[in-house]
């Protein structure tokens, strides 16, 4: 089991057993919910430096600030 950073709301997430999972520029990112999902998959830029941890293990790029509420860098 190793846990993931939802990038849209900042929950950590099991990379295992979540069923919510997109691809973007060769990351695999891991959500929470159906509608964190949905909000990456419109704006994946927004959104995809806020992952803590990418698929491999290492840290993501980070930048700005997240857009729904409670996830600040």
């Amino acid at each position: 089991m190793a846990m993931q950073t939802d990038p849209v709301c900042g929950m950590q997430v099991d990379d295992q057993t979540t069923p919510q999972v997109s691809q973007y520029q060769g990351t695999t990112y891991y959500f929470c919910s159906e509608e964190c999902k949905e909000m990456f998959d419109r704006q994946p830029q927004q959104y995809s430096g806020y992952a803590g941890w990418t698929q491999s293990g290492g840290q993501a790029k980070s930048g700005g600030q997240a857009k729904s509420g409670g996830y600040n860098r």
